[in-house]
């Protein structure tokens, strides 16, 4: 067809540029296959010229093909999308309709992962329509197909374009060229975060502020400040950044990811009780949330207390994890989401020390599950009833031991001459602390030490 003969050599070496193709000379073929007759031969219709007819026919039959192209693209048929837009490229005269069936095709090859096809063809509508009332977000489009294929520098050279292309345009359109203005410098400050050009971003973002932008925008490029700030190393700037942000944009969409970034990078910082305390904080918020971007609430909430309950319970820090554990374990009532919690929280009880606490939590397991658990928690329903057992034997050992008494105490060592003295028992105690019990296994049964536990996994975002 004819558009390919327009798109294809463009993808070639740079030394050649494209050259639409010659139209056909042989004449239009009517539908039913017969050669049909030139304007200036057809007979002369009532109430006009015969030329004027069929010209207005064509031209609504490519106006259709152009409406059923937008259709296929809107629900996902890519193919016959092209070739509805294949074929105004191909036929059509009028340069308006050529113009749209380019752009239709362009939005379609890049949807079809045809990146460099969709370049070349907006390419192609650029420079043949510059003044065609859809080339601002044509270039827009083009500056994100060259950064989605690797070219940061192409990209953000369109994403100027699109500042000059609107001075051409209506002044009727001029609040719809401002958004799209808006957006160019958007994308020209990600564009800059995205290659790592941090300076930049952050640069940019900036002047977005100072712009009369929705408070939707506005809430963005403050985001994408704090953000830039993070990736680019300035951990006491980002900090005071998200904190600020979270602050004062408490509704925006990108609040529950600062707090998850603001946590992770207090806990980085070896400022612990400010992690538990944001992280804490996130949570609480969570339950008082009933609007419609609950569910993305929920997913960092879910992201952020597993990240950091793993990372308290790594270091040893088992108040902090049995605190943030709790408070996962009331996101969800669901077996699969609650069961493995209430397992970590008898983890986190028996490293305390609260036999009584942790009993509980596997007892919980144990009736929540029933007697035919789901497949998915079997392996945790099983873990819970060995650690219960073990836990209750060790407990009876305990108190069975209490009973005979304390063991005698052996008789003191004779020192070897110049040996240093052994030290006092009461000493000792005072030096390590109190004797913390052992746990045991009954005679036979090999002792296994518990695991730090797997967090339930993180959902897909």
């Amino acid at each position: 067809m004819l558009v390919w003969g327009v798109v294809l050599p463009l993808h070639g070496s740079g030394d050649h540029e494209a050259v639409p193709a010659q139209a056909a000379e042989t004449p239009p073929v009517a539908a039913e296959g017969h050669p049909q007759a030139a304007p200036s031969e057809a007979p002369a219709a009532p109430g006009g010229t015969g030329g004027e007819a069929v010209t207005k026919s064509l031209v609504d039959d490519q106006a259709s093909l152009l409406r059923l192209g937008e259709s296929k693209l809107a629900s996902g048929d890519l193919q016959s999308a092209l070739m509805a837009y294949n074929s105004v490229a191909a036929e059509s005269e009028d340069p308006v309709q050529l113009a749209t069936a380019l752009l239709g095709l362009a939005r379609t090859l890049r949807k079809s992962g045809e990146g460099v096809k969709a370049a070349a063809t907006y390419e192609l509508l650029i420079r043949d329509h510059p003044d065609f009332i859809e080339t601002p977000s044509a270039l827009l489009e083009l500056g994100r197909t060259y950064r989605e294929l690797g070219s940061p520098k192409l990209a953000i050279a369109r994403f100027y374009s699109v500042l000059n292309a609107t001075l051409r345009m209506p002044e009727a359109e001029g609040l719809r060229y401002r958004r799209t203005v808006r957006t160019a410098q958007f994308e020209i400050a990600e564009t800059h975060l995205s290659t790592g050009d941090y300076a930049n971003a952050i640069k940019f973002f900036n002047r977005l502020n100072l712009l009369d932008l929705a408070p939707v925008d506005r809430a963005r490029a403050r985001f994408k400040v704090a953000h830039a700030r993070l990736l680019a190393g300035e951990d006491l700037a980002a900090v005071t950044a998200l904190r600020a942000f979270i602050e004062q944009e408490p509704v925006a969409e990108q609040n529950p990811e600062a707090r998850f970034l603001l946590a992770t990078l207090l806990a980085k910082l070896g400022r612990d009780e400010e992690s538990l305390q944001v992280t804490l904080d996130l949570l609480k918020h969570e339950h008082e949330r009933s609007t419609p971007d609950a569910p993305t609430w929920l997913a960092w909430q879910r992201r952020t207390g597993n990240q950091l309950a793993n990372q308290f319970y790594t270091r040893s820090d088992f108040t902090g994890a049995l605190l943030l554990f709790r408070a996962l374990a009331e996101l969800d009532p669901a077996q699969e989401w609650r069961l493995p919690i209430l397992y970590h929280i008898g983890l986190c009880e028996e490293r305390l020390a609260q036999h009584a606490a942790a009993l509980e939590a596997y007892g919980e397991i144990a009736k929540v599950a029933g007697d035919k658990p789901l497949p998915t928690i079997a392996d945790i329903v099983r873990m819970a009833a060995w650690r219960s057992e073990q836990l209750g034997w060790f407990t009876r050992s305990q108190v069975d031991l209490g009973e005979l008494g304390p063991p005698p105490l052996p008789p003191p060592a004779a020192s070897a001459p110049g040996a240093p003295a052994s030290p006092d028992p009461a000493e000792v105690a005072l030096a390590t602390g109190p004797e913390q019990p052992a746990e045991t296994a009954p005679a036979g049964a090999a002792l296994v030490a518990p695991a730090a536990p797997a967090a339930p996994a993180a959902p897909a975002l």
